[in-house]
């Protein structure tokens, strides 16, 4: 099962890399028809989630300064570019990220993923550490990257 965990992974990021190709710098900050998440936020916040639950797993966080502040859940995302990450910058990182769980989860035994999620109230919707595992590789991305879909076309670039 891990094998298409992997593969669904790859397919995200290779898809997160098309859905924001061809949006200019000058536009990734911008929120078009009231959309609050606009790719800047989406991406950046799908690498702090990364990090973050990586931890559960054992991968040590290494994420750049001031992300966590600017990406957090419930955090406001800001249509100010200045001082947000480049595209560039969000898709490298994005690719750290999906590199190191890649290379980490093979090795990650069974009774880690197995363990009650450490957070109480996380706990009540992932009961354990592999159930938030899956979900970050699978749904919260999918769910994301469907933002910036749907920001594409509030911005009139259509599908990538």
């Amino acid at each position: 099962m891990l094998t298409h965990m992997l593969h669904a992974y790859d397919l995200q990021l290779n898809n997160a890399k098309r859905q924001v190709g061809d949006i200019p710098d000058a536009l990734m900050c911008t929120q078009p028809a009231g959309l609050v998440n606009h790719p800047t936020w989406s991406l950046g916040h799908l690498i702090m989630s990364a990090h973050g639950v990586g931890e559960l797993i054992g991968i040590e966080p290494d994420a750049p300064e001031g992300w966590a502040e600017l990406f957090k859940t419930g955090g406001t995302p800001s249509s100010d570019p200045t001082g947000q990450p480049t595209k560039a910058e969000l898709l490298a990182e994005l690719e750290k990220v999906h590199n190191s769980w890649k290379a980490a989860l093979p090795g990650v035994d069974a009774a880690v993923l197995d363990a009650e999620h450490p957070n109480e109230q996380t706990r009540a919707y992932f009961p354990t550490v592999g159930a938030m595992v899956a979900y970050i590789m699978t749904s919260h991305e999918m769910d994301h990257l469907g933002q910036v879909v749907a920001w594409r076309r509030a911005a009139g670039l259509g599908p990538a």
